[in-house]
């Protein structure tokens, strides 16, 4: 029953988006019609904005932009003196998000640092509140094994498209290589953090989501 319900139906009845969530979605569509997949969406994106209204936080970190529609959603819950900053490695992408940044009423609070997301990590020093980690899915456990040390207690990380499209319910010799990363990632999460509390939810491409203990 549940996969037969679309995003369209989740939209009726659930709270609307803003404006410019719908213009940059459309914008989305337009510009990168054979990846607008990876766009976050609405039924992950109002997920974002509430475990970000739930917490509050001072500082976010995104691993990975796209087009922004995500770190729009996470900055809708940032307290008043609070940052998001945000990680892209794609020159375009960045741009039509650092656009829509500025269109929206949190330019200010939101940064974003273009260039190899790893990289750029070796350069933030902070504390984090809330984690969202959606880009190069091989890496996933080298992001999350970097993060956490800075991740506070109590802080949530989630990791995007556990699913792998469906290909982790897919025997090994049927995988690809970024489909057998997130399997054995999948498999290693549970014992990665002895001071982590992990639930994944079957929401899009599947989202691990873990609170520091």
């Amino acid at each position: 029953m549940a996969e037969e319900i679309t995003e369209d139906w989740l939209k009726a009845h659930s709270s609307p988006t803003s404006g410019i969530l719908s213009e940059l979605e459309a914008e989305t569509a337009i510009k990168f019609p054979n990846a607008s997949r990876m766009l976050t969406g609405y039924s992950q994106g109002r997920l974002l904005s509430l475990f970000s209204h739930l917490l509050k936080p001072e500082r976010i970190l995104e691993i990975g932009t796209f087009t922004g529609y995500g770190s729009l959603c996470l900055a809708e819950g940032l307290s008043p003196t609070g940052t998001l900053i945000t990680l892209e490695n794609k020159e375009e992408q960045a741009e039509i998000a650092s656009a829509f940044f500025h269109k929206s009423r949190y330019a200010s609070r939101i940064k974003i640092i273009v260039g190899d997301a790893l990289n750029s990590l070796e350069q933030l020093e902070e504390t984090w509140d809330l984690v969202y980690i959606d880009a190069n899915k091989s890496s996933n456990k080298i992001y999350l094994e970097k993060i956490w040390p800075a991740l506070r207690c109590g802080g949530i990380a989630m990791v995007d498209n556990v699913f792998a499209r469906g290909a982790v319910l897919k025997p090994s010799s049927e995988q690809r290589g970024f489909e057998k990363s997130v399997t054995a990632f999948n498999k290693e999460l549970p014992s990665l953090f002895p001071d982590a509390e992990l639930i994944v939810l079957p929401i899009r491409d599947g989202l691990s989501i873990l609170r520091k203990t």
